[in-house]
């Protein structure tokens, strides 16, 4: 179980970090972004590549839960805490930003761009949801990263730092993709897209 997790955290880590590199562009602006993305898409963007990280998503959210179970009686230090609250974090993230992407692909046949990210970080009030969901859910990859290092280094200051960068990360990329700083429109098709999601 703890190998299943490791590996498939291995390979959804590699995505995760190329995913949040293309994010980042979006602070130069939208162009450059979506410029990125058609790049990286190249690699991930077709049946080998998605199919391999479906199932790493769902081994890593079983086999996850399941050593959460195992072991959340002999977490007693702050980060033991730390590394499952946010790995449960990213358990929900995961399960529901996938099938989120897909519905989105699926059923109503729209690409899963930024806009598709950019059109509920802009939306009120969905706004309200959304930033704190995204916001976390970078935060939690970071903190879980800085408490697996911990466990293999025992360096608090290391550990620390990571969870820092992760926190001003977070804040960078939600900075970045607001229309707030770019000024660019989100498409009408996405906003209704959103709006047909939304409970």
């Amino acid at each position: 179980m703890k190998k299943a997790h490791y590996f498939s955290g291995l390979f959804i880590t590699v995505f995760i970090v190329f995913h949040l590199i293309n994010h980042a562009f979006a602070i130069i602006s939208l162009e450059k972004h979506l410029s990125v993305m058609e790049a990286f898409r190249i690699v991930y963007r077709n049946v080998f590549a998605e199919s391999i990280l479906i199932v790493a998503v769902v081994l890593q959210v079983f086999s996850g839960i399941k050593l959460v179970l195992q072991s959340r009686k002999n977490a007693v230090s702050f980060l033991d805490k730390l590394h499952i609250y946010s790995g449960l974090y990213l358990a929900f993230f995961l399960l529901v930003h996938v099938s989120a992407v897909f519905a989105a692909r699926i059923i109503f046949k729209m690409d899963s761009n930024t806009y598709f990210g950019a059109a509920a970080l802009n939306h009120f009030p969905e706004v309200f949801f959304f930033v704190p969901y995204y916001f976390l859910a970078v935060l939690a990859f970071f903190t879980h990263v800085a408490c697996i290092h911990f466990k293999r280094t025992a360096s608090t200051l290391q550990t620390y730092a990571v969870i820092v960068f992760g926190f001003f990360s977070a804040t960078f990329l939600m900075y970045a993709l607001t229309n707030h700083f770019n000024g660019y429109e989100i498409p009408e098709a996405y906003e209704k897209m959103l709006e047909a999601m939304s409970f």
